[in-house]
């Protein structure tokens, strides 16, 4: 039996990202929103098109307290908050196998999705280049690129402070 590993930090801010796309992107279209590479390749769907997300580049901006970010108290005492403050490069693959102005369409509800939605991301920059058939998809294919702040964070625990101890240190001459 294999066992999963946990997602870390940055598959689980693509994993929101996806999850508010495909709630926002649903509607007549059946748009499939999706972060596994490559997507099925040949077997696209005929009539919907895919939204592909991945990571292409990350920039850690620097703090003088990174990674540390704060405390987080729970019922038990606190937690220490670590993390890091990132911009986030993501590439967005549209495909559509029967026109490439769907690609385009879909590029600005995504667009919309990503600045106007509840729980959107920090977007500093969306842009997209020329929609092309790409023969081994078999579909067009139009690629977009979008620069988002985030923060990865994760917590340790702590224990409680019972007690400080001072000791004065004797100087001899």
């Amino acid at each position: 039996m294999v066992s999963e590993k946990p997602a870390g930090a940055v598959p689980g801010l693509l994993e929101e990202l996806r999850v508010l796309l495909d709630r926002e992107l649903a509607g007549e279209d059946g748009i499939i929103v999706t972060t596994q590479y490559p997507f099925q390749q040949r077997r696209l769907p005929p009539d919907r098109p895919v939204v592909w997300l991945g990571v292409e580049k990350i920039a850690a901006a620097g703090s003088c307290f990174s990674p540390w970010m704060g405390e987080e108290e729970n019922g038990s005492g606190s937690s220490a908050l670590l993390g890091r403050e990132v911009e986030l490069t993501v590439r967005m693959e549209i495909l559509h196998r029967q026109d490439g102005s769907v690609c385009h369409r879909i590029f600005g509800e995504l667009c919309q999705a990503l600045l106007l939605a509840e729980g959107r991301p920090q977007v500093r920059e969306l842009g997209c280049g020329p929609a092309a058939f790409d023969r081994e998809a078999g579909a067009f294919r139009l690629v977009c690129r979008g620069s988002l702040r985030a923060v990865l964070r994760r917590s340790r625990e702590e224990r409680p402070l019972t007690k400080i101890i001072i000791k004065k240190e004797e100087k001899t001459p």
